[in-house]
């Protein structure tokens, strides 16, 4: 059996395929794999470590250039961008190629590093978190893609667990970096110090990665500029429904009418506002289904009666759980348990750490196993998103920890399992397509949570003041709310367990 496409040394790694084959760790290294694991682990690394140095700098860096108004949007932007990113990875690396995509998203992030740390202004820096955010969204989801192509099925748990580890790791270093540049007062240097591994990157992505060439009809396919764009402005509301009351000021400010946007404030806006920004998305998502060629998604990415669709849903679910935690912890450490700032990004960090854990030690597991995996790990999850809902406040920061564990764990156990299915449940002809869309699919996730965690939040008299009442108060709201995504995303473990028995039987039969 040939694979087109790929040159013979690259052959007898992509076709050991077996679910079943027994796998370890040095597996990532044997066979020419070692510089395939290197190139996708730091790829991920440099999108992780990039996520956690900025929140660090940025009291620092509005100190010096100004800008406390737009503080949020370093990561809002961020994150918007990265979903463009995500959703132009499968349209690029099928027009440039596996090497020169992935090559061409390290050039892309070391671009917006450089604007970044040379911003004069607000607005430059901005721009700069946009760029990076970008090669960031091609980098990861041209890794999952990238993932298929290079390592056989058995190998992927472990892969893709190698690339949560990379969160894992940063979650540590990155703060410790950003502290001591903040430290010395020199902002720029945080993104300066990424610059090498960057180029070391992009070198080896150039240099080692497979070609595989686009065929010409594939060259000739137009970029989605258009339903790309659309996504952006989608997920850029749904981001931006937070800040809907300072928009609303501004707006009157700039009218001179103030005094008519009191009216605007509130639940209300909000909700419309969520609203419209969920149509686009959705608009998008029906645009795409109509085309033939240069496809955003899959075919039917949200429909439940498939394997990929199903998987889709509890992508975005899985994603959401832990978001509540991830945003207000820092915030619940500070203030409800007067812990300094160090400490309590650290305590937070530990739900990115078990996460991380979960997916390691689970990595090897069988396919019945996994299964099981698939079911159990947003029960875990759940468990520890209403553990965190009912304590806070009431008993004491270790007991917050251990759910925030079980939180990390519960989607870790699951995750690495999720994606694989994803890939090998794949419409023929899909495979790319269906893998570099995943990281789409958990930022949109993230992005909805955080965007409604935020509502609730200060629906929950969080935008009144920060307090340890005002806290506490807000996050047992959100984590009540929250705590339905995994409930929700069991069902859907369960209903991909039985499509992928399905598929199975079919494939056997045949």
């Amino acid at each position: 059996m040939q694979r087109r496409g790929f040159a013979p040394p690259f052959q007898d790694i992509l076709l050991t395929t077996a679910d079943s084959a027994p796998t370890a760790w040095a597996d990532l290294f044997r066979q020419g794999r070692g510089v395939y694991t290197i190139a996708l682990a730091l790829g991920i690394l440099l999108h992780a470590m990039d996520a956690f140095l900025l929140g660090t700098v940025m009291p620092t860096v509005v100190r010096e250039i100004g800008g406390a108004a737009y503080y949020s949007w370093g990561v809002m932007l961020y994150m918007t961008a990265s979903i463009i990113g995500a959703a132009s990875g499968g349209p690029i690396k099928i027009r440039l190629g596996s090497r020169r995509g992935y090559a061409a998203a390290g050039v892309i992030m070391l671009g917006g590093t450089l604007v970044a740390a040379a911003a004069d202004s607000i607005g430059m820096l901005l721009l700069g978190r946009f760029i990076q955010g970008f090669g960031a969204g091609l980098i990861v989801s041209q890794n999952v893609a990238l993932i298929q192509e290079l390592f056989p099925v058995s190998l992927r748990p472990r892969m893709i667990a190698i690339t949560s580890f990379m969160w894992a790791t940063s979650a540590f270093v990155g703060p410790l970096i950003g502290g001591i540049f903040a430290e010395f007062g020199w902002w720029r240097g945080a993104f300066l110090f990424a610059v090498p591994l960057i180029v070391f990157f992009t070198g080896v992505a150039w240099l080692k990665l497979p070609e595989r060439p686009p065929t010409p009809e594939q060259r000739a396919r137009r970029f989605p500029i258009g339903r790309v764009a659309l996504l952006g402005l989608g997920v850029l509301t749904v981001g931006g429904t937070s800040n809907v009351d300072q928009a609303f000021d501004a707006l009157g400010v700039a009218i001179g009418a103030s005094a008519t946007t009191d009216g605007l404030h509130g639940l209300g806006p909000k909700l419309v506002v969520l609203a419209i920004g969920l149509a686009i998305v959705w608009m998008t998502v029906r645009i795409d289904g109509r085309q033939t060629k240069s496809r955003v998604f899959p075919t039917a990415p949200f429909s439940l009666s498939g394997p990929v669709g199903t998987a889709y849903w509890a992508f975005m679910l899985v994603g959401m759980a832990p978001v509540a935690a991830g945003i207000f912890m820092p915030l619940v450490y500070q203030v409800v348990y007067h812990f300094p700032a160090i400490p309590s990004g650290y305590l937070s960090s530990i739900l990115a750490v078990f996460w991380s854990l979960g997916s390691t030690i689970t990595s090897g597991l069988s396919l019945p196993q996994q299964r099981l995996a698939l079911v159990g790990g947003p029960v875990l999850a759940m468990f520890g998103v209403i553990g965190i809902g009912i304590g806070v406040g009431l008993w004491s920061w270790p007991y917050l920890v251990a759910c925030t564990c079980l939180t990390g764990l519960g989607v870790g156990l699951c995750i690495s399992h999720l994606m694989n299915w994803t890939m090998s449940l794949a419409r023929k002809g899909e495979e790319t397509v269906t893998a570099s869309s995943i990281q789409t699919i958990r930022s949109l996730g993230i992005a909805f949570g955080a965007a409604g965690a935020g509502i609730i939040a200060n629906q929950a008299g969080l935008g009144a003041g920060i307090t340890a009442e005002t806290v506490t108060n807000a996050v047992t709201s959100v984590q009540a709310v929250a705590a339905m995504a995994p409930f929700a995303a069991i069902l859907l473990g369960a209903l991909l367990v039985t499509h992928r028995r399905r598929h199975d039987e079919s494939s056997a039969d045949t």
